[in-house]
C-alpha cells in the first residue's frame, strides 16, 4: 500500500525535523519516500526527494554508502522520466563508490540500472555486459531475488539466449515457489502446533490458576486458624497473667496483714509493758519513796545525806520509767516502714542463705504508704529474682540495693561485685526475662549493664506521679 508507506515516512520526516541529533535518518527517510514514488511510477516526484536528500553536503563523507545509493536512485529516476543529462556520469560515480566499499547489493543495483539504461539507448553490447555482471554477482552471493531480476532483463536484451534465460528464470522461480510452499507448509504446521500448544498452555494456565487459588485459600484458612489459635493462646496468657497478678496482690496483702498483725501484737505488748511500768512499778516506787520520805530518821550527817541521795535517785528512776513508758506507747512502726521491713527481711534471709553482704538504703522522702501496691509487689519480686540470679551466677560478695526519687520517678538500683556477663548474649535468660516482664507490668524501664569480672548493675525506673 503506497499511501500507507508514504504516510508513515512523512510522519517520520516531521518528527526528525524537530530533533537536533538525527544523524542521516532524515536523508534515509527521503530516500525511502523517493523509492515509494519510483514504485508508483511517479519518477519526477521521486527525483525531487532524492535531490532534497543530497542537499546534505557532508553526506558524501559521513555516509558514502547512502550517498552512492541516492546518486544511483536519482540517476535511474531521471532516466525513467526522460532526463538523461549527466545520468551516465552519476551511474558511474555511484558504481565507483560502491566498488570501493565492496557493497555487493549496491553494485548489483548499479549494474542492473546501467544495463537497463544502455538497452534503452540501443547499446545492446554494453547492456548485456552489465546485465551478465549483475547476474554473476547475484549468483555468487546466492541472492535469488536479484538473480531473477537479472535473468528477466537479460531475456529482454539478449534475444539469442532469451529462451535459456527464461528457462533458468522459470526453474529458479519454480524452485523458489516450491521452497516457499514448503516453508508455508512448515509455517502452517508450526501455526497448528502453536495453536495446540496455546490451547494446552491455556489449559495448564487454568489448572495452575486453580492450584494457586486453592493453595491460597488453603493457606488463608490455615493462617486464620493459626491467628485464631494464637489469639486464644494470648487470651489464656493474659488471663493467666491477670490471675498471677491477683495472686501476687493477695500474697502481698497477706504479707502486709501478717506484718500489721505482728506490729499490732508488738504495739499491744509495748502498751501492756508501758501500763505495767506506769501503773505498777512506777506506783510502787512512788509509794516507797513517799513512805521513806516521811520517816524520821536519826543518825550522823553522812548517813542522812546518803538517805536523801537515795530518795532523789528513786525519784530519778521514776522519771526514767515514766519516759520509757511514754516511749513504749508511741507507734514506732509506721506505715512508712512496712514495705521496707518486708524488703529488709527478704535481704536478711538471702544473706543468711547465700552468704553475701547486702546493704539496703532508701531515701526518707519516699512515701511507701501512698505507693501503688502493684508497684511494690513487682519491685519486691524483682529484688528477689535479682538476688537469686546473683547467687546462681555472679558469685558476688557484696550487693547494694538502693531506692531513690528522681523527679516523679522511683528508682531501684541493684548492684553487685560479681563475675558479670555479656548482656548481648544473655538477653534470653529466664531471670532477665522475668525482670523485664515485671518492669513492663509497672510501665517502667530497665537498664542492665555488666562488666566481666567487675559486676552487674540493674537500674529500674517507674513513674509514681
Amino acid at each position: 500500500d503506497y499511501n500507507k508507506a508514504l504516510d508513515a515516512n512523512n510522519k517520520a520526516l516531521d518528527y526528525l525535523k524537530k530533533i537536533e541529533q538525527k544523524g542521516v535518518l532524515y536523508e534515509r527517510s527521503l530516500n525511502n519516500i523517493g523509492l515509494v514514488y519510483e514504485q508508483k511510477g511517479d519518477y519526477k516526484t521521486a527525483v525531487v526527494n532524492f535531490n532534497n536528500a543530497l542537499k546534505n553536503d557532508s553526506l558524501k563523507f559521513k555516509n558514502p554508502n547512502l550517498y552512492a545509493t541516492l546518486i544511483d536512485n536519482l540517476a535511474y529516476n531521471q532516466f525513467k522520466s526522460g532526463d538523461t543529462v549527466h545520468v551516465l556520469k552519476q551511474f558511474n560515480t555511484a558504481l565507483k563508490i560502491r566498488d570501493s566499499l565492496d557493497y555487493s547489493s549496491g553494485i548489483f543495483n548499479s549494474k542492473l540500472h546501467m544495463a537497463e539504461f544502455y538497452f534503452a539507448y540501443k547499446d545492446t553490447t554494453q547492456a548485456i555486459s552489465y546485465a551478465k555482471e549483475a547476474l554473476n554477482l547475484a549468483t555468487q552471493v546466492n541472492n535469488n531475488g536479484d538473480e531473477l531480476d537479472a535473468l528477466k532483463l537479460l531475456s529482454k536484451i539478449d534475444t539469442l539466449q532469451a529462451a535459456n534465460y527464461l528457462n533458468t528464470y522459470i526453474a529458479i522461480k519454480d524452485s523458489l515457489l516450491k521452497s516457499e510452499r514448503t516453508l508455508q507448509n512448515k509455517f502452517t504446521r508450526i501455526e497448528f502446533e502453536t495453536d495446540t500448544y496455546i490451547k494446552e498452555t491455556d489449559l495448564l494456565t487454568k489448572q495452575r490458576l486453580w492450584i494457586i487459588l486453592i493453595s491460597t485459600l488453603t493457606l488463608s484458612i490455615l493462617s486464620l486458624l493459626y491467628i485464631a489459635k494464637q489469639q486464644q493462646s494470648r487470651k489464656k496468657e493474659l488471663a493467666f497473667e491477670k490471675h498471677q497478678q491477683k495472686t501476687n496482690e493477695q500474697i502481698y496483702g497477706l504479707i502486709i496483714e501478717k506484718q500489721a498483725k505482728l506490729e499490732e501484737g508488738q504495739l499491744n505488748e509495748r502498751h501492756r509493758i508501758a501500763e505495767e511500768l506506769h501503773d505498777g512499778v512506777l506506783g510502787k516506787l512512788f509509794g516507797t519513796r513517799m513512805n521513806l520520805g516521811f520517816l524520821n530518821l536519826k543518825g550522823d550527817a553522812v548517813n542522812l545525806q546518803k538517805f536523801d541521795a537515795s530518795i532523789n535517785e528513786l525519784q530519778n528512776i521514776e522519771k526514767e520509767i515514766r519516759t520509757i513508758s511514754h516511749a513504749l506507747k508511741n507507734d514506732l512502726l509506721t506505715a512508712q516502714s512496712n514495705f521496707m521491713i518486708i524488703v529488709e527481711d527478704l535481704i536478711n534471709n538471702q544473706e543468711a542463705v547465700f552468704g553475701f553482704e547486702c546493704n539496703l538504703t532508701s531515701e526518707k522522702t519516699i512515701d511507701w504508704a501512698t505507693l501503688n501496691d502493684n508497684i511494690k509487689i513487682n519491685l519486691y519480686r524483682i529484688i528477689q529474682e535479682s538476688l537469686q540470679n546473683i547467687n546462681k551466677h555472679a558469685k558476688a560478695t557484696k550487693v547494694d540495693v538502693d531506692f531513690s526519687i528522681n523527679d516523679s520517678n522511683l528508682i531501684l538500683k541493684i548492684q553487685d561485685n560479681g563475675l558479670g556477663f555479656d548482656v548481648k548474649k544473655t538477653k534470653s535468660g529466664i531471670g532477665l526475662k522475668n525482670i523485664r516482664s515485671r518492669v513492663e507490668k509497672i510501665k517502667g524501664t530497665v537498664t542492665i549493664s555488666s562488666i566481666i569480672n567487675k559486676g552487674t548493675t540493674i537500674i529500674i525506673s517507674t513513674s509514681i506521679a
